[in-house]
């Protein structure tokens, strides 16, 4: 997730009376520029909102270099794009004009800068062919020369930049520089700080929300178990002998409930597992033609004459290298969301052999997934929009995919809505 910045490049009511304020208690000098740089970082650690700190960083740093007009952009979600975050001396007409530059070899000094990961200092922009594009908007707001630093984060990507604008045409001072060096170090530090918190913000909403759902799960089954067995306990009380077709439905349906209540058990442990990184795999020679046909014979048999027909198309052998049990693993997911979805048509199977995988696919004729939810539901605790209403954990294809993958392979899924989905598992050959 991206830090949450401004989208309206506007200062609101009463900020302009607050920048007064603050730039009162600011005054120059070595000793300032510390105490400022100590005060940035303790908002930071405060957990104060980045705008709010982008602000006072740019306050501090215009009272320290008396001369310039600062101005911070943040990089999109595409990395293409810078968006604006805090430019209040900057007139709002030209704030709204920069908001989305685009990041590129010769765009101004920040799309510059960003796209080249270096300091671009431009000193006369009426003359430099850096500003071609923008020069008129900067000429007709009164700005005349731009600096321009990438903020880099700890792993040296660009997060934004820190600019220093001028009225008049001229280079930076050598303090301007170090002001500018200082800047994007705090900036940087707290665009990440605040990236930071979002992302364990949005774990701790991913986790409530899996709770909740994963409460809701596995309490029908356990209330469907209890209701079935009070259920027999009246019959028992009514009569000494009890017909075999009066057990016959309630026992069928205790199992059917049994074995749901375990495959969601197993599902939470092995994530667990997974997590924790104690799973282990295999690698071996496996059979998954014959690994299909024993998974679709045995899923055939456990869950009854009403199930709809799975067939399996498969050459055996199709050798492929991998971890039989978490083969079957896998297919069981993927046979478990086609039964699931599948509307009752048949589900087809299909084996074959490549040049460099072996391809398993499983294909049914239910409601199928979204475009925009294709690429969402390998995800932990995902579920696409059309299935929410389906049960289930959101973990069995996020499950698939880890098991996949640690054994060398891929998943995909190919999908209409309304239409019906293929999942396409491919695993690497025996050499």
């Amino acid at each position: 997730m991206e830090a949450s910045i401004p989208t309206d490049p506007r200062p609101a009511a009463g900020v302009d009376r607050d920048r007064r304020a603050r730039r009162g208690r600011q005054k120059r000098g070595a000793g300032s520029l510390l105490r400022g740089q100590n005060q940035i970082l303790r908002m930071v650690a405060s957990g104060e909102p980045l705008s709010r700190i982008l602000d006072e960083l740019i306050d501090f740093m215009e009272v320290q270099s008396s001369e310039a007009l600062c101005s911070i952009l943040l990089v999109d979600a595409s990395r293409t794009h810078l968006r604006w975050a805090s430019a209040p001396s900057l007139p709002e007409a030209y704030n709204r004009e920069v908001d989305g530059l685009l990041v590129g070899a010769v765009n101004g000094s920040c799309g510059t800068a960003a796209h080249r990961k270096k300091t671009v200092i431009v000193s006369d922009i009426e003359h430099d062919p850096l500003w071609e594009q923008a020069r008129a908007l900067a000429l007709f707001h009164g700005l005349r020369a731009c600096t321009s630093s990438p903020i880099l984060g700890s792993q040296g990507e660009v997060l934004g930049t820190f600019a220093f604008y001028y009225r008049a045409p001229r280079a930076p001072s050598a303090r301007d520089l170090a002001l500018i060096e200082i800047s994007r170090d705090l900036a940087g530090i707290a665009i990440e700080r605040s990236r930071s918190r979002a992302r364990v913000e949005e774990a701790l909403r991913a986790r409530d929300d899996f709770l909740a759902v994963a409460s809701h799960e596995l309490k029908t089954p356990i209330a469907t178990l209890l209701l079935q067995i009070k259920a027999l306990e009246r019959l028992q009380r009514g009569r000494e002998e009890i017909p075999v077709q009066a057990l016959a439905p309630k026992v069928v349906k205790l199992e059917r409930q049994g074995r749901k209540l375990l495959g969601l058990v197993e599902q939470l442990l092995d994530a667990t597992q997974l997590l924790s990184g104690r799973i282990e795999i295999e690698r071996a020679p496996v059979d998954l033609a014959e690994t299909a046909r024993d998974v679709a014979g045995r899923m055939l048999d456990g869950l009854g004459d009403h199930t709809p027909a799975i067939h399996v198309h498969a050459v055996a052998p199709v050798m492929c290298l991998g971890d039989g049990f978490r083969i079957e693993q896998v297919l069981v997911n993927l046979l478990s969301n086609a039964l699931k979805f599948g509307h009752g048509a048949p589900i087809e199977v299909t084996v074959e052999a490549g040049e460099r995988a072996a391809r398993l696919l499983v294909q049914d004729r239910g409601i199928g997934i979204a475009p925009e939810d294709q690429g969402r539901i390998f995800q932990q605790f995902e579920r696409a929009v059309s299935a929410r209403n389906y049960g289930g954990l959101g973990l069995s294809l996020w499950l698939s995919r880890q098991l996949v993958e640690r054994m060398q392979g891929r998943i995909s899924v190919q999908s209409e809505l309304g239409a019906g989905s293929t999942f396409i598992v491919e695993l690497p050959p025996v050499p």
